[in-house]
């Protein structure tokens, strides 16, 4: 039991470690991140989570200069939105089956479930976001 606590609390402790992958800390105090995204929103959350943590170290506030997310792909943007849409829909819909489902269904479901993440994964993260940052 000790060393599934002991495991686990390492697991922990060195995830902590990570919540800021994407800073480069500049000298002149407008520090930057860059990051690709699979949507504009879930870049930008992402971009102002790793600058709230990592100002939050210093026990400062994270204050944005600027933020750019630029759409970097020889898809349309409205194709690529619609794919990406009917990929997590799948993917919804398997988890879903696997989960509630019995005998071949719940089967069913993880075929789902795995094609669904396939067509995520082939779409890629178009989305090239830079954040600008300070910390106050």
């Amino acid at each position: 039991m000790k060393r599934i606590l002991l495991t686990v609390g390492l697991a922990v402790w060195l995830s902590g470690c990570a919540h800021h992958d994407d800073v480069r800390p500049s000298s002149d105090g407008v520090h930057t991140i860059m990051l690709f995204a699979d949507s504009r929103d879930a870049g930008s959350k992402e971009a102002l989570r790793q600058a709230k943590h990592y100002c939050k170290q210093t026990e400062q506030v994270a204050y944005v200069v600027n933020l750019d997310i630029i759409y970097n792909s020889d898809t349309p943007e409205s194709t690529y939105v619609t794919q990406n849409g009917l990929a997590n829909a799948v993917d919804a819909m398997g988890i879903a089956m696997w989960i509630f489902g019995k005998n071949s269904v719940d089967d069913a479901g993880a075929a789902l479930t795995l094609s669904g993440g396939i067509a995520d994964g082939a779409l890629g993260k178009p989305y090239d976001v830079r954040l600008n940052f300070k910390c106050r």
